[in-house]
């Protein structure tokens, strides 16, 4: 009877989930998992930006046997809004009675969860400022740094590329729907915290010019009204080693490094010894 229901739904999803569950369904930790997680994975969302395509394909990916542990049967998959968090029990290869649970944070998307960079300012051929976002974040409580970027909804508000992504959302934070963005650089995937979630954003710095960033409103809006405010911090270039000394954000610092790595930006004078003085324009 199980097995029918299943397959009725089954019948029913995309042909995309179709396809993903093909391969599910011959993983041995999905077989030996309650009928109702499988149905609950089977039935998560795929509308809009509630799309979980990208979770399920990443899983139905996944190996059986990690390092020294193999995976048995999935016990819970909680999730949020945007976020998912599969609890497996697992086992250890060379003790299969000793057993104990492992659980991961992937994002609806999986791992390609979106593009975080820097936006930079070009000046007479130069590079002489640098953007970045300040506001208060809701996972901390804080006020704090963070990156220009976000979530990859791909098939929503025009965005079908990474590319798309980054215009849309340099031009939604800096608060310019027209802005004129000279050039974008790919700075390739970053691990965020690979022992807590399997999220591999990419990292970009784009470049505007200095009459573009003149035109930046003093406090723009941002037309996502689910985003929390934040605004743009602009510093001279100058004041970048003080600035990464200070700046706590990840995605940012792996940002300045690429950008550096690739000789998109000179390459930074130490701070030993000196007294570096700034004040965002």
């Amino acid at each position: 009877m199980r097995q029918q229901e299943f397959a009725m739904l089954l019948a029913k999803a995309s042909p995309e989930r179709r396809a993903i569950f093909e391969k599910l369904q011959g993983k041995q930790w999905f077989q030996h998992t309650d009928f109702e997680l499988q149905k609950k994975l089977l039935t998560l969302p795929r509308k809009g930006k509630e799309n979980y395509d990208g979770f399920l394909a990443d899983l139905a990916a996944r190996p059986e046997d990690i390092a020294n542990i193999h995976v048995e049967r999935l016990v819970d998959v909680p999730r949020g809004k945007f976020a998912i968090v599969p609890k497996f029990e697992v086992s250890r290869i060379d003790r299969p009675n000793t057993r104990f649970t492992y659980e991961y944070v992937s994002w609806n998307t999986g791992p390609l969860s979106g593009a975080k960079g820097v936006v930079f300012v070009e000046k007479g051929g130069q590079l002489s400022h640098f953007i970045v976002l300040k506001g208060e974040k809701f996972a901390t409580g804080k006020t704090g740094f963070d990156s220009v970027g976000g979530f990859f909804d791909k098939g929503t508000d025009g965005v079908n590329t990474i590319d798309d992504l980054i215009r849309k959302e340099i031009a939604e934070e800096l608060g310019k729907p027209d802005i004129a963005i000279s050039t974008i650089d790919r700075l390739g995937s970053l691990h965020p915290d690979a022992g807590m979630t399997n999220a591999k954003p990419e990292l970009f710095a784009a470049t505007i010019s200095f009459d573009e960033m003149r035109r930046l409103p003093s406090q723009p809006v941002n037309p996502d009204i689910e985003e929390l405010a934040s605004g743009p911090v602009i510093y001279p270039l100058e004041a970048l080693p003080q600035v990464v000394m200070t700046n706590s954000d990840g995605f940012f610092l792996s940002t300045i490094a690429r950008a550096w790595a690739k000789g998109i930006i000179p390459p930074p004078e130490p701070l030993v010894g000196k007294s570096v003085i700034f004040s965002p324009n």
